[in-house]
């Protein structure tokens, strides 16, 4: 197939978890001989390492770049999507230009299909004379939703109305599509309601078990090193690692004095920055390769209090070897066992227990770490998902090709 991939980014450093997905799905489906081309949202042009990165395992790149506007432009285009119903949250002033520049690309070229990855790209497709499919990472409404929620009186009040609109306009969207997928069974159920007919298919985030077998050999010892790894300006990620070390880690730190966690990821807030006391939380930031911080930690923490899709820092971990303590909604959407594959616990109390249990415990510990690299061998590798991918994206590439409208 020759397929055209909309993405309001540059996958290239695969450095947070969209890239992730993206980058390692569409490598797979290159090797199988499928022609991808990638249409991207960027303030400025790629760099040579950009570039490089996604040449070598053969990705073409178009990007459109933000051009200036001035303020009067700016005012006129946002009043004109508001009228339009289109929520703030998916607003860009050069809006034409994107429309424009898809256009051109298609002119003259013939694909099977086009991906919209994420909500946000999903209007730019649908004027385009192919057939469309959604990657919805998250189901967004829902997730704003719960959000919201978190949020005190009266703030909560326009969070809430906020995510409404968001929900009716992700409705209105999921049902132009021809298919739509979901990283989650979870989330498939929720987009089958707001998408009655629409064929959805589930492709789980995943992970390069290849890439990590090093690290897993290596092996690992239950000991007080923890770490967490996110975007740290994902809000429901700063919340997590707020909770654990205002809440969970002092506890364990009452019987283990020589605990410590490590936060790891990109673009960390300042209320993150603030946890590092230099002493029981170092807050590392974004880092080349994450893989040293895997083999020198004994355990990850994934103490995700919101949140949609599933964790690609539980697949890392599993891969690498690395036992896993997390919350319910930490591990949703994953097929996992609670004893057999991680630890599963809510309250902070029982959190430290099992963060306790997993370091004094080595027998639990090995066989947790042999049931999850057993797992995500069979289900969660990259190949394995990437079969799962081509096959929707087949099915929606066979359907009739129909114009939407922007």
């Amino acid at each position: 197939m020759k397929i055209l991939v909309c993405v309001p980014l540059i996958p290239y450093p695969a450095a947070d978890g969209l890239r992730v997905r993206i980058f390692n799905l569409y490598r797979e489906l290159t090797r199988n001989g499928h022609e991808v081309h990638f249409f991207c949202l960027s303030r400025m042009s790629p760099s040579p390492e950009q570039q490089a990165g996604l040449s070598e395992v053969g990705f073409e790149l178009t990007v459109s770049l933000k051009p200036m506007r001035s303020h009067e432009q700016k005012v006129a285009a946002y009043t004109k999507l508001l009228v339009r119903g289109i929520p703030a949250e998916f607003m860009l002033s050069w809006e034409d230009v994107i429309f424009r520049d898809l256009a051109s690309l298609q002119a003259g070229r013939d694909f099977d299909v086009v991906i919209a990855e994420h909500l946000f790209m999903a209007r730019y497709i649908l004027g385009l004379d192919c057939p469309r499919v959604l990657q919805e990472h998250n189901v967004e409404g829902e997730l704003m939703m719960a959000i919201a929620g978190r949020h005190k009186l009266p703030g909560r009040w326009g969070k809430q109305l906020s995510a409404k609109r968001v929900g009716r306009y992700e409705r209105k969207l999921l049902r132009k599509m021809q298919g739509i997928i979901a990283v989650t069974r979870l989330d498939a159920d929720a987009i089958s309601r707001l998408a009655p007919g629409v064929s959805v298919k589930v492709v789980e985030n995943g992970v390069g078990c290849a890439d990590y077998a090093g690290t897993a050999a290596a092996g690992g010892e239950p000991g007080g090193r923890l770490m967490f790894v996110g975007l740290l300006s994902y809000p429901a990620n700063i919340e997590a690692v707020e909770w654990f070390a205002g809440k969970v880690l002092p506890l364990v730190r009452e019987k283990y004095q020589d605990t410590t966690l490590t936060v790891i990821g990109s673009d960390p807030v300042q209320r993150v920055l603030d946890l590092d006391d230099g002493a029981a939380v170092n807050v590392a930031g974004f880092v080349e390769d994450v893989q040293p911080y895997y083999r020198e930690s004994s355990i990850q923490v994934v103490p995700l209090l919101i949140g949609g899709g599933s964790r690609l820092k539980i697949l890392e971990s599993f891969a690498a070897g690395t036992p896993v303590v997390s919350t319910s909604k930490g591990a949703e959407g994953l097929e996992v066992e609670d004893g057999r594959h991680l630890l599963i616990a809510d309250a902070p109390e029982e959190f430290a227990a099992a963060v306790i249990r997993l370091r004094e415990d080595a027998e639990l510990y090995g066989q947790l770490r042999e049931n999850a690299l057993a797992l995500v061998q069979e289900k969660y590798d990259w190949p394995v998902l990437a079969a799962k991918f081509e096959a929707a994206l087949a099915e929606a590439a066979g359907k009739t090709r129909t114009r939407g409208q922007k």
